[in-house]
């Protein structure tokens, strides 16, 4: 009989072990299934400042600020300059020219210097909106970017200054064969870029310590960066074709569209009553595509302003490209209310987008007359980057 009650007990250890591991993993699912409990809200209990601190936990998050859901609204100013490599147009040559007879000292390069365009500053924005959910703390959103940019350049170079400009982009062959080498005295340039940046993003901002939070984060970028290069050559060797004076017009655009995925980093170094550092890096792949046109002629400069067509050039690919986005700068944060957040800072921003600049230079050499002429062909491949000032203000609420 005690052998029967010890093997029924032996028996029931395992049916009861069984029974709670049952009960524990209903609850278990009980609670999974519950609903996310709002995020918890972290203040400076200590300081006469209004601003939040990290707690002593394992990377809490940040937001929402207000515990029940922030949305975001983010408004932007800038001041940015941008450059583009591979967009010299002339060579200005200290040569001593006549202006008449044979031209071959024009092949000397004496004190020569590029000419490149002179890139102006100019005003853009951004525009987005947001939401800061109770999930985790995570937040999403979407930001829009706009700016467009200029660069104009004149020069002149008349025979009295014993030097010459050399154009670098001209396929116009001379029409006599001792006509020598390209030159101008009168060169303008005109380059416009359209830059338009639409960026959706999921991240999560964390605290890393008690001043130091870091928020990863990705998401899609769509750009649009479309670009127009005018130049306009006058006098040299456009000052007498076939008896008339011309004037040359080179114009070039080099539009690119995409869409790819991007992924950065954003930190804030709080140092107390809410002011803080930012830094911020982000990379992105984009795929999309290149249409490149480039056409050139010649124009009469007396009536009847006959037009000649000298050439006319299109490309269209596909290609990816790397665009990188860094940002530092100064932020001052405070709520106001009890539940309604306030963000200002200013900084400065750097923007990369590399193997922007894809049009074709096209030279010609020698004279159209029998076989003594030629085209030479030259891809630019330059880097676009663009750089300043931005201030920007966030309202959570």
């Amino acid at each position: 009989m005690k052998t029967m009650k010890n093997a029924w007990a032996a028996a029931t250890v395992p049916l009861i072990a069984f029974s709670a591991m049952l009960n524990a993993a209903t609850d278990k699912n009980e609670d999974c299934c519950a609903p996310t409990p709002p995020a918890p809200c972290y203040n400076a209990d200590d300081s006469c400042c209004s601003y939040c601190l990290g707690p002593d936990l394992v990377n809490p998050p940040v937001r929402p600020k207000t515990c029940n859901g922030d949305f975001v609204i983010t408004v932007a100013g800038f001041y940015w300059n941008a450059h583009q490599d591979g967009m010299e147009y002339a060579i200005d040559s200290s040569v001593t020219f006549s202006g008449t007879g044979p031209r071959g000292e024009l092949n000397n390069l004496i004190d020569a210097k590029y000419k490149n365009p002179d890139f102006n500053w100019e005003f853009g924005f951004k525009a987005g909106l947001g939401y800061n959910s109770t999930h985790d703390g995570w937040d999403f959103g979407v930001l829009w970017t706009w700016y467009k940019g200029h660069a104009s350049t004149h020069i002149e170079a008349e025979v009295d200054d014993n030097h010459v400009l050399l154009p670098l982009w001209s396929a116009m062959a001379n029409f006599s064969a001792d006509a020598g080498p390209l030159n101008a005295t009168n060169i303008k340039t005109h380059w416009d870029l359209k830059l338009n940046l639409i960026d959706l993003e999921l991240g999560r901002e964390f605290w890393v310590s008690k001043y130091l939070t870091m928020r990863p984060h990705m998401g899609l970028r769509v750009a649009f960066i479309d670009q127009e290069y005018d130049i306009e050559h006058n006098g040299g060797s456009w000052s007498d074709i076939g008896g008339v004076p011309m004037n040359n017009c080179v114009d070039m655009d080099n539009d690119y569209k995409g869409v790819g995925i991007r992924s950065g980093l954003d930190t804030v170094w709080n140092f107390g009553c809410g002011f803080a550092l930012y830094g911020n890096f982000a990379l992105s792949i984009i795929y999309g595509r290149f249409s490149v046109d480039h056409d050139e002629s010649n124009r009469e400069a007396r009536a009847n302003f006959d037009k000649t067509k000298i050439l006319q050039t299109e490309d269209s690919f596909r290609a990816s490209r790397f665009t990188t986005d860094l940002a530092l700068g100064l932020q001052w944060s405070t709520m106001f209310c009890g539940c309604y957040g306030f963000t200002l800072g200013i900084g400065w921003e750097q923007h990369m987008f590399f193997d922007q600049n894809q049009l074709w230079r096209v030279n010609r050499i020698g004279s159209t007359s029998g076989t003594g002429g030629e085209n030479v062909y030259d891809q630019r491949r330059g880097d676009l980057d663009t750089q300043g000032w931005t201030l920007s203000l966030r309202f959570e609420f």
